[in-house]
């Protein structure tokens, strides 16, 4: 099976981008032969990536019409979030439809229903009728799920963690800042997000402080994606100065893996105050690191929860993960990681064969979860 999928694709790296890359992995391994369109604003190379004009909205509609045109894959795959991923979403389902082609959508994306309900009658109208022309609609958690159905209603929608083996097609090992910084940290928490405040990053500093009460050594890399702003960047750095906490936060931008990161880390910190099936929780738990998040709904079973927002409940729980023995049901999310590619493929099938796709096995897709990796 030849399949395309369209996003934003590393670099930079952010949720979706990751879920990308796990997907396109994942899918080579089953033997489909897999292309990339990107409409991020990164150029990554390689034969089968297309990247398109993201500065010029026409012009990139025109690229598009001919790609959807001229590529003969079987089945077109777009990964959406909100805002303009969303119309984008639409209007890719519009060419690739015009061009006689089948696409399915997943949405991910952390803010969903608060983009939906502000799109007024008009717009919501214009999104339902191109949403009704997809061969098949994903969403990642039922907060998804119901807005769809209610946006399309009578369409079937289909629940899909975002769940699947955290492997990228090479492994590219930490920068040397990074390395050199795990090396003299112990122990070592881990976190990504972007520098605007949904992310919650002024309370993962704060957190941070309170746990250097109790280990004197204790290091945080923080991996910013690309998405943010300076002056929240800016107060960042100005928090973690006021903590006293330089030579033990270390931030960086776009770390192209991860993965390496995680792997070394003795947790994961996520600390939005609104998520949606966030990635980065999915790899820590498939590879067995314990992650320790926001109380935002639809986070998968075996997270430690913290209350959103609040700097010492947060430090407390990573006390927890830090000094209790944990033992992480790994086969179960790699289980989970095989049944959505299943499901996936089934979906691609089923579309293929211009009839809507099967309901999801609810073993694998109604554990839901909630902004990126």
């Amino acid at each position: 099976m030849k399949v395309t999928l369209v996003g934003h694709y590393p670099p930079p790296f952010g949720g979706v981008a990751a879920l990308m890359r796990q997907i396109e992995a994942a899918l080579r391994e089953r033997g489909c032969e897999v292309s990339i369109f990107n409409l991020g604003p990164g150029r990554p190379e390689g034969e089968e990536v297309v990247n398109f004009n993201t500065s010029n909205r026409a012009l990139e509609f025109l690229q598009l019409a001919r790609a959807f045109v001229s590529h003969d894959s079987d089945v077109f795959h777009y990964l959406s979030a909100s805002y303009r991923s969303f119309w984008l979403g639409t209007v890719c389902v519009a060419l690739a439809r015009m061009a006689g082609r089948r696409i399915v959508v997943s949405f991910v994306g952390g803010a969903f229903r608060e983009f939906t309900a502000e799109l007024g009658h008009l717009k919501s109208a214009l999104a339902a009728f191109l949403l009704r022309r997809a061969n098949a609609l994903i969403s990642c958690n039922s907060e998804i799920e119901e807005v769809l159905r209610s946006l399309v209603p009578g369409r079937t929608v289909h629940r899909m963690s975002n769940c699947f083996p955290p492997c990228g097609r090479e492994k590219s090992g930490l920068t040397r800042d990074v390395e050199e910084f795990v090396a003299r940290h112990s122990p070592l928490v881990c976190s990504t997000g972007a520098a605007s405040p949904e992310y919650g990053l002024l309370s993962a500093v704060a957190a941070l402080g309170k746990l250097r009460e109790r280990f004197a050594n204790v290091g945080m890399v923080l991996v910013l994606t690309r998405y943010g702003d300076a002056s929240h960047e800016e107060a960042l750095h100005r928090a973690i100065a006021s903590e006293g906490l330089e030579g033990h936060v270390l931030v960086v931008r776009d770390l192209p893996d991860f993965i390496s990161l995680l792997e070394r880390s003795d947790v994961l910190l996520r600390s939005t105050l609104a998520d949606g099936d966030s990635v980065s929780v999915r790899e820590a738990l498939f590879l067995g690191v314990p992650a320790v998040a926001s109380d935002t709904p639809f986070r998968p079973e075996g997270v430690i929860l913290f209350r959103r927002g609040d700097p010492g409940d947060m430090a407390e729980k990573l006390t927890q993960a830090l000094t209790h023995e944990t033992h992480r049901p790994v086969p179960r999310f790699q289980e989970e990681a095989v049944g959505n590619l299943d499901a996936l493929l089934q979906i691609y099938r089923h579309a293929l064969r211009g009839k809507g796709a099967p309901g999801c096995q609810r073993r694998f897709c109604d554990r839901g979860g909630r902004v990126g990796p």
